[in-house]
């Protein structure tokens, strides 16, 4: 499978232009988060006298794409962890250099006239998974989600891992939608619902809300049934919107983050996120301390440079932080032993290296589910399913398959 180019860049022999315009948006929820111009910094040495030529080029593609473009600045002295994450992946002032996700080019947009930029910009939007669809959650809640693959094809509904863009399913999303009718949609109440919203008022942070979430996506595209795939904390939203309906007719569970009590053992990883999540979820003062100390550089330490622009959203903003706090942490403290009963086809799969979710939590969910078949991998980390690799590919489709033998949209 190709990575679309939301995620792995412009195509080779791309104009800087074209790499530049998709590194903004895939930045833009972290570059829309703020109250005014994120800062970053040219990954590469630049002269004072290039500066304001390199500005003027990432300027001109932010308002083609209508996203509020950052601020250069000469050196990475006293940025942020964020700023430092967009900053990596604009890649602004680097010259081609194999393996990095995108590359502005020295020449960052300056070679391209206003029809170059419009075209640049126009080719970013359209490209996989292509622009938000704003559809209204059952509570009136704005959600940004999209669709892809044939309408008439089987339903999947990718759950992703709480306060993450789309941009780190988006691999789940391109490798399915060839066969499959994939929809999928970013967490409530903590992204924009447009390019000049904010996040909205407070919203249900409830367990129940966030899998009827789910069930909000499959109404707003028209789909009767669908399969969920849940990713990390998305497992336990997938599982939860399987208890409350038949719609969703089986599952698959990956890497799930379960609290089960007493009856399997958590990460130190776990641990730590249930204590900072509980502490900034009790209130804006806590979290706006908690940020502090969180946008230190230091956060982005064992962070993957091609994904940290993603996980690092969350952690953008006090108000961010806060939200984040109270919806990932309730779905992280929701005893999910009660939901065990759904009796839908599951697939549940771990790794024994995942040090993130303990994978004796998903080797007990799958012992207890009703009609569960456990797949716990020999290799592959927490992070890395998100990357849908084509091994992990295979193992859902045939699962898929074994499920779904007719269509499932809504006639």
């Amino acid at each position: 499978m190709t990575a679309p180019a939301s995620q792995a860049g412009a195509a080779t022999g791309a104009s800087s232009g074209d790499a530049l315009a998709h590194a903004l948006l895939d930045t833009a929820s972290v570059l829309r988060a703020g109250t005014g111009r994120l800062r970053v910094a040219p990954t590469a040495p630049v002269s004072a006298a290039r500066l304001p030529a390199l500005q003027s080029g990432v300027d001109r593609l932010a308002r083609a794409l209508g996203l509020p473009g950052p601020e250069l600045v000469a050196t990475p002295d006293g940025l942020t962890a964020p700023e430092l994450a967009v900053g990596r992946r604009l890649a602004v002032g680097t010259t081609g250099t194999a393996g990095r996700p995108a590359h502005a080019g020295d020449a960052a947009g300056l070679d391209l006239d206003d029809r170059g930029v419009a075209e640049a910009a126009h080719r970013a939007r359209t490209a996989f998974p292509g622009p938000p669809v704003v559809l209204p959650a059952r509570d009136g809640t704005l959600l940004r989600c999209w669709a892809a693959g044939p309408p008439d094809a089987p339903a999947v509904a990718v759950v992703g891992a709480c306060g993450m863009p789309v941009g780190l399913t988006v691999n789940w999303l391109a490798a399915l939608s060839s066969r499959y009718r994939v929809v999928t949609w970013e967490s409530r109440g903590l992204f924009a619902s447009g390019e000049c919203a904010g996040l909205g008022g407070p919203v249900d942070h409830s367990v129940e809300a966030q899998s009827e979430d789910l069930l909000a996506v499959l109404d707003g595209f028209g789909i009767d049934r669908a399969h969920a795939l849940g990713l990390c904390g998305g497992a336990v939203v997938a599982l939860a919107a399987a208890a409350r309906s038949e719609r969703i007719d089986s599952l698959s569970l990956w890497h799930g983050d379960w609290e089960l009590g007493g009856e399997a053992p958590k990460t130190t990883h776990q641990r730590d996120m249930e204590s900072l999540l509980a502490m900034v979820a009790r209130g804006p003062n806590q979290a706006a301390a908690m940020h502090r100390l969180l946008s230190r550089p230091s956060t982005l330490d064992g962070l993957r440079p091609d994904r940290a622009h993603y996980l690092i959203h969350p952690y953008a903003t006090p108000e961010l932080l806060y939200r984040y706090g109270q919806l990932n942490g309730t779905l992280m403290t929701t005893d999910c032993r009660r939901l065990l009963t759904t009796h839908q086809p599951a697939l549940v799969v771990t790794s024994d290296r995942d040090t993130t979710a303990h994978p004796a939590g998903s080797v007990y969910v799958a012992r207890h589910l009703p009609a569960a078949e456990l797949r716990t991998l020999p290799d592959g980390d927490h992070l890395g399913a998100f990357d849908a690799k084509p091994a992990l590919v295979t193992l859902a489709e045939e699962f898929l398959h074994s499920v779904t033998d007719h269509p499932r949209k809504d006639t």
